[in-house]
C-alpha cells in the first residue's frame, strides 16, 4: 500500500480567511481539528509543524495536519489567505477511511497527507486564484460557496503537481540510468524500436526497465513514448496538411488506419475532427 496522491485526497472548504499586511498572530501555537493551509501573497513567517521548521514567503503554501501543534511568528508583515478544510475519502487501497485525519494520526509516515511548506512555482495561476478569491471570500451566497470550493482545489491542484514534480526529479536524480532512459524513448519515439531492444542496451530485463522506469517518471516506458508519438501527431495534424499516412509516418505508427485508432481511443475523436476542431 503506497502513499495517498493528491489526487484520491479532494479537499472540501470549511473557511476561508483573508489578512492584509498582519504584523503579529495573535497566537503563536494553536491546533485545529481540521486541516489547515496558510497561502503567502506577500511577507514573510517563520514556522514549526511536528518537527518541521521553515520560512514561508510569496509563492509558499504551508500546511498543518489536524491535532498537530502549529506554531509562526511572522517576520515580514504578512498577506496571506488561510483555509481550513477536509480530506474525506471512500476508499484507500481497497479498504474503507473514514477520512484523512484517521489515516494521519495512525499512520504518518506512509498517508502522503500534506504537512509543512510546498513552494508553487506557477506563481501567475496562484496569484489569479488569489485574485478571484479576494473578489468572494467574504460573500456567504451558495454561487460565492462554490466559487471558494472551485479555487481551493485549484490551488490544490498546484499542489499536487509539485509534489509529482518534486517526487519524480528526485526519482531520476537516484536514478540516473533512467534518465539515459528517458533520452533514449524521446530520441526514438518517433522510429520504429522495441522496448526489450532498449532494456538490452541498459543492461536491464523489460521487467527491470518497466519498473524502474514507471519509479521514476510515473509511466510504463511504453506508454511514455506513446505519449511523445501522439503530442507530436497532435501539432502536425494543426500546423500542416499532411494526409494521416504522413503523420503515421513521421510519428512512428505503422500506417495511417493504426494511427487514426490509437488517436481516437486516447483523444476521444478521430485525427480529422481534432484538426477541424484546433486549426486557427
Amino acid at each position: 500500500m503506497g502513499p495517498l496522491s493528491p489526487e484520491q485526497l479532494v479537499p472540501s472548504l470549511h473557511t476561508v480567511r483573508y489578512w492584509r499586511h498582519k504584523e503579529q498572530f495573535l497566537m503563536d501555537t494553536d491546533t485545529h481539528n481540521t486541516w489547515m493551509m496558510f497561502a503567502v501573497e506577500s511577507g514573510s513567517f517563520r514556522y514549526d509543524i511536528d518537527g518541521e521548521t521553515g520560512t514561508a514567503e510569496r509563492g509558499d503554501l504551508v500546511f498543518c495536519p489536524p491535532f498537530i501543534p502549529f506554531r509562526r511568528e511572522i517576520i515580514k508583515p504578512l498577506t496571506f489567505f488561510v483555509f481550513t478544510f477536509t480530506l474525506p475519502i471512500a476508499q484507500v487501497d481497497g479498504r474503507a477511511a473514514a477520512d484523512v485525519q484517521d489515516a494521519w494520526t495512525q499512520e504518518k509516515t506512509r498517508s502522503g497527507c500534506p504537512s509543512g511548506k510546498v513552494t508553487i512555482r506557477d506563481v501567475q495561476r496562484l496569484a489569479s486564484d488569489f485574485d478571484y478569491l479576494r473578489a468572494v471570500w467574504e460573500q456567504e451566497e451558495e454561487e460565492a460557496g462554490d466559487r471558494k470550493q472551485y479555487l481551493l482545489r485549484d490551488i490544490w491542484r498546484l499542489y499536487g503537481w509539485e509534489t509529482e514534480a518534486v517526487r519524480r526529479f528526485a526519482s531520476v536524480r537516484e536514478d540516473p540510468l533512467m534518465e539515459r532512459a528517458e533520452r533514449l524513448i524521446r530520441e526514438r519515439a518517433h522510429e520504429p524500436f522495441s522496448m526489450q531492444e532498449l532494456a538490452g542496451e541498459l543492461s536491464l530485463s523489460p521487467v527491470q526497465l518497466t519498473r524502474r522506469f514507471t519509479a521514476a517518471y510515473g509511466k510504463t516506458p511504453g506508454a511514455y513514448g506513446a505519449a511523445l508519438r501522439l503530442n507530436k501527431a497532435r501539432a502536425l495534424l494543426v500546423e500542416t496538411d499532411w494526409t494521416l499516412d504522413d503523420i503515421a509516418r513521421r510519428c512512428g505508427y505503422d500506417n495511417g488506419f493504426y494511427f487514426s485508432r490509437a488517436f481516437s481511443s486516447k483523444m476521444g475523436m478521430p485525427p480529422s475532427r481534432y484538426r477541424d476542431a484546433n486549426r486557427l
